[in-house]
């Protein structure tokens, strides 16, 4: 029997996730495509994407035998809009599609779940007007309140999803449509389950391991770590601020065996809610202010009556929750080898997401996540390498591989001029810990590569630093 050998690419410059595998068994090849996104308004993001979609129909001969769409964050499936005539008016036929439960029709956990994010995408939305429409008015640093943080959650559906003639391609809608593309050529979609074990289709093949998103609340809703004195840390994170640590004991991390929600009960949203149809109180142009009247009027007043900076300091916590809860809805899978290496797709898996992969067992061999770490060659590390997106003692410590890689999709210049402070990717901390884990092996997205700590010839990158790729099992 041939041997399966794999090689990861990944695609460099984005700030988002687009990692293409290909499998060879003997003369039999097939093609994997995880996710295929960038950052929302970096300079030339559709003519990179559109670059990045030519070279993949160039690598594969126009056909996928599995696309993987993790979660619906704009920096992994934007990739999928600027280059439509690609993914999404057939110029690449889709044989497999696999997302996560969180994305089946009829569900009613899923669309509960999803009820709830539109909602909150819609809120953070009025948000991003209203700072924009304050900071026309003339209010200093209004717009750097929430500035950056609708960047990963890309354009909003309107209340009540109506798109009108001009269908935009919101997450929402480019998630559907590759489910019609796919199904529209012929091609199989399935919604996978945390514990599943599955094959990946085509005539080379590994066996894949459904590790998350997890079905319980007490875990989908954990974003950060908890806090719990004396005892070891989860992240790689130190400490985190005051305004974290309130937000962690609101959603009861500080509670053992207390389900962990984004809001009190009495706020939250519950199936029978969902039944009765709940809308909130206004709609957005009920709200909105017209800039003239905030600049003759409003800002003519005391400053003690301006409560609008307060208003988006909340609002900029609602878009972070939304990131993070959206983050622990990704689909993560550990890809094995007949030689039993595993790779790890841990897409932006969260605290709360890791912590899930060991609350089951996988397969008729109850094969054990602790085992599946134990065994991982290469690691795509989670959310470009942030403070929570690797878990410490139960996550990255257990990959004890002497041949591990990591690959990092990261750009830390257009990180760090992300909102007031920047964002803190990749983070130290984590990223001295990776370089140890690895012996320097790590792939970044922004960096040339130093072939020197690799073995001969595993590592390549493509013409105009387009990718980098790493032959991960040989």
């Amino acid at each position: 029997m041939a041997k399966t050998t794999a090689t990861v690419r990944m695609y460099k410059g984005l700030l988002g996730d687009c990692f293409l595998i290909r499998l060879k068994s003997g003369q039999s090849v097939s093609h994997i495509l995880i996710d295929c996104g960038i950052l929302q308004n970096i300079p030339g993001d559709k003519a990179k994407m559109q670059a990045v979609a030519a070279d993949i129909v160039a690598e594969t001969g126009g056909r996928l035998d599995l696309l993987v769409v993790t979660h619906e964050h704009h920096d992994h499936i934007s990739g999928f809009a600027h280059a439509k005539a690609v993914f999404l008016e057939g110029g690449l036929k889709i044989d497999n599609l696999w997302m996560a439960w969180t994305e089946k029709e009829g569900d009613p956990q899923a669309d509960a779940l999803n009820l709830k994010f539109n909602k909150a995408k819609q809120a953070v939305a009025m948000a991003v007007d209203r700072a924009s429409a304050l900071a026309a008015a003339g209010v200093p640093g209004a717009d750097d309140i929430v500035g950056g943080l609708e960047a990963f959650i890309g354009p909003v559906d309107p209340p009540g999803g109506v798109l009108g003639a001009a269908e935009r391609l919101t997450g929402k809608v480019v998630m559907r449509k590759l489910k019609e593309v796919a199904r529209g050529g012929g091609g199989k979609v399935e919604f996978l389950e945390p514990g599943d074990v599955k094959v990946t289709p085509g005539a080379a093949n590994l066996k894949a391991y459904v590790l998350g998103p997890p079905r319980t609340e007490k875990r989908l809703y954990h974003d950060l770590p908890s806090h719990h004195p004396g005892k070891e840390k989860e992240t790689y994170l130190d400490r985190f601020s005051a305004a974290d640590q309130l937000l962690s004991a609101a959603e009861g991390a500080w509670e053992d065996g207390e389900p962990e929600r984004p809001f009190a009960p009495r706020h939250g949203l519950t199936p029978e809610r969902v039944q009765a149809g709940s809308r909130p109180g206004h709609e957005m142009e009920e709200i909105e202010q017209d800039v003239d009247w905030l600049k003759t009027t409003y800002y003519a007043a005391p400053n003690w009556r301006r409560v609008d900076a307060e208003w988006l300091g909340m609002a900029g916590a609602l878009a972070l929750k939304l990131d993070s809860d959206t983050n622990n809805t990704s689909l993560v899978l550990a890809f094995e080898a007949p030689g039993g290496e595993v790779l790890l797709f841990a897409a932006d898996a969260q605290v709360g997401n890791w912590l899930s992969w060991h609350d089951q067992t996988y397969g008729p061999a109850a094969t054990a996540a602790a085992d599946l770490l134990s065994r991982t060659v290469f690691y795509k590390v989670g959310h470009h390498c942030s403070h929570n997106a690797t878990l410490r003692k139960d996550g990255l410590e257990l990959m004890a591989s002497p041949d591990l890689v990591a690959m990092i999709p990261v750009v830390e210049s257009i990180a760090r001029e992300q909102g007031t402070k920047g964002w803190n990717m990749p983070f130290p901390p984590l990223l001295e810990r990776l370089l140890v884990k690895t012996k320097g092996r790590v792939l970044r997205g922004d960096q040339p590569t130093d072939e020197s700590v690799f073995k001969k010839k595993r590592v390549r990158t493509g013409p105009g630093d387009l990718w980098v790729e790493y032959d991960a099992l040989v």
